[in-house]
């Protein structure tokens, strides 16, 4: 008698399920989308109108901390990402980490570049209230890019400096124990301390 493999039974793809769990993910997003469009430019508008107080000296300071802090912190957290030992799924989520860091940038380049009724509502608030707001963030914003360049061109050339050094005390301890070993071998000479 020959043995007859059995084959498990094929589960039936629920295709359709998932196909409408998708469509249904996406209609959320874009209404989400809409919602947070006519929300949150006025919201961050108010918000930054409320720190300042029509006062300019506050809006520069205020300006150039939001700029410079909430750019660099975000390009050092996703700086992160790049290094061999962390994986996909993690290289994902410190991104998205980024993201969620950068998110008063965010909501400010929404008002400046937005084109809806709510951004422009922002625009008219932030430029009463807030006066030279958004322009000392956008140089602050530029000023971190600048810094953050200037860190990883210096981290690099401290990695690379660090290897060359640990390569040169190799070779350097190989050369002596070269040279041990050679004194040791040759008769009448006294080996190297």
């Amino acid at each position: 008698m020959t043995e007859q493999a059995q084959v498990p039974a094929r589960k039936k793809g629920n295709a359709g399920v998932k196909v409408i769990l998708i469509l249904v993910a996406l209609l959320v997003a874009v209404c989400a989308y809409f919602v947070l469009g006519a929300i949150l430019p006025r919201w961050w508008s108010d918000v930054i109108a409320g720190q300042i107080r029509r006062d300019l000296g506050a809006s520069v300071l205020v300006g150039m901390f939001y700029g410079f802090t909430f750019t660099f912190l975000p390009l050092l957290v996703a700086w992160q990402a790049t290094r061999k030992a962390v994986t996909w799924p993690w290289k994902v989520a410190i991104v998205l980490v980024a993201v969620a860091i950068a998110t008063p940038n965010l909501l400010t380049a929404g008002i400046v570049f937005g084109s809806t009724e709510s951004a422009h509502a922002g625009q008219r608030t932030l430029s009463v209230d807030a006066g030279f707001f958004t322009t000392w963030t956008a140089v602050s914003a530029i000023a971190a890019v600048v810094a953050f360049i200037g860190v990883t061109v210096l981290w690099a050339v401290w990695r690379r400096r660090g290897k060359q050094m640990k390569a040169l005390k190799q070779a350097e301890n190989e050369r002596v124990r070269a040279a041990k070993n050679a004194a040791a071998e040759t008769p009448g000479t006294t080996p190297l301390a």
